[in-house]
């Protein structure tokens, strides 16, 4: 079980404060254990691209996300990061076309509609693009209201 304490919680600061070098090193030091369950594999794989890519490694980033598909199939946050990926090299269809398999996999997932929105009005289809970037917002508001809800039903 990944504990939001010790090595965990460090990798995910460095990520939050942009410290890629840091957060590289923590999330592979994670993914060495061989206790992890298939999801919390892939949930570091996924951090560990990201991380890669903030160093401007998308060889190894994309290494990540696919080693991350091939245990979780349909993990829309590592089929997104692939998407963003692809958004980076330029390629708008291929990056749209993963977006909406996310999107797929996970209709509540907010950041690949957010990223959609993006490619889409990239790619000069305004309309789209503000269609997925308001069901973001939507998503967004739900889930913070979510988390209201929680934190005041708790005290």
């Amino acid at each position: 079980m990944i504990r939001d304490d010790g090595p965990f919680a460090c990798a995910l600061r460095a990520l939050r404060r942009g410290d890629f070098s840091s957060a590289d090193a923590e999330f592979s030091s994670l993914l060495a254990a061989q206790h992890l369950s298939s999801n919390e594999r892939a949930f570091l794989l996924n951090k560990r691209g990201v991380a890669r890519m903030g160093l401007e490694r998308p060889e190894l980033a994309r290494a990540d996300f696919e080693a991350a598909l091939e245990i979780k199939p349909f993990f829309a946050p590592a089929i997104a990061n692939l998407g963003n990926l692809l958004l980076e090299a330029g390629d708008l269809d291929g990056a749209i076309a993963a977006y909406e398999r996310a999107i797929a996999c996970d209709s509540d997932y907010a950041v690949a509609y957010l990223n959609l929105g993006v490619a889409y009005k990239r790619s000069g289809r305004i309309a789209d693009g503000v269609r997925a970037l308001r069901q973001a917002q939507r998503l967004e508001g739900r889930a913070n209201a979510g988390a209201s809800w929680r934190r005041v039903r708790r005290q």
